[in-house]
């Protein structure tokens, strides 16, 4: 069963700036600014929307974004945000379900692939590399566990609470370095964030040799 947050649509955003302050936001903004003007952009599990007004607020106009999410609830939400002069097509639904005829110079996944396991992310992770262009950028945000003991621990009651919302059947995130490391992806920057609890990458597909 795919993670759907139908459940917590009307208080998801509040509840993130409560506990991270405006620390998820930021990480998922942070290398926007490598989108160029008029590319091909696909968003996978955008949430509340807040994206589509951050890629505006760069690009007001010329941007042709593809909006893949899953709970119709967060849909709705995203459908009310600013895109000015953009294009966007909006998909509910998994990215499992759905079957794009192009590929994109920019994929987004931002606080997705923490709610997969390993053999979901083995599942869906080919589906999403099949829409990168060689040489796109694969922009990532998500949770990571470096070490200390709290990010355990907030993790686990983060996942839990979810669980309980019947958001999340998983309770740990699955190791996404190494599958972008086995697909061959090449890692340009990455800037971690809230005591390295949370990890922003840039990742670019190399082309088939």
């Amino acid at each position: 069963m795919a993670a759907n947050y139908d459940n917590a649509a009307w208080f998801y955003e509040r509840l993130s700036k409560l506990v991270f302050g405006q620390t998820q936001v930021i990480a998922q903004e942070y290398f926007l600014n490598l989108i160029k003007p008029c590319s091909k952009v696909l968003i996978i599990g955008g949430g509340t929307g807040e994206l589509l007004e951050s890629l505006t607020r760069l690009h007001p106009s010329g941007l042709q974004i593809t909006y893949v999410e899953i709970s119709a609830k967060m849909m709705a939400l995203s459908r009310r945000r600013n895109v000015g002069g953009n294009q966007v097509t909006y998909i509910t639904a998994g990215i499992e379900e759905v079957n794009l005829s192009s590929t994109f110079d920019v994929v987004i996944t931002a606080f997705l692939f923490d709610n997969f396991s390993e053999e979901g992310l083995a599942k869906v992770f080919p589906l999403i590399n099949a829409q990168v262009e060689p040489g796109g950028l694969w922009l990532n945000t998500d949770f990571q566990l470096t070490g200390p003991f709290w990010q355990k621990l907030m993790l686990k009651g983060m996942y839990l609470f979810f669980k309980l919302l019947r958001a999340v059947e998983v309770t740990r995130p699955p190791n996404v370095i190494e599958t972008f490391k086995e697909y061959g992806y090449r890692l340009n920057e990455e800037k971690a964030f809230y005591g390295n609890f949370i990890i922003a990458a840039v990742y670019q597909k190399q082309p088939a040799v």
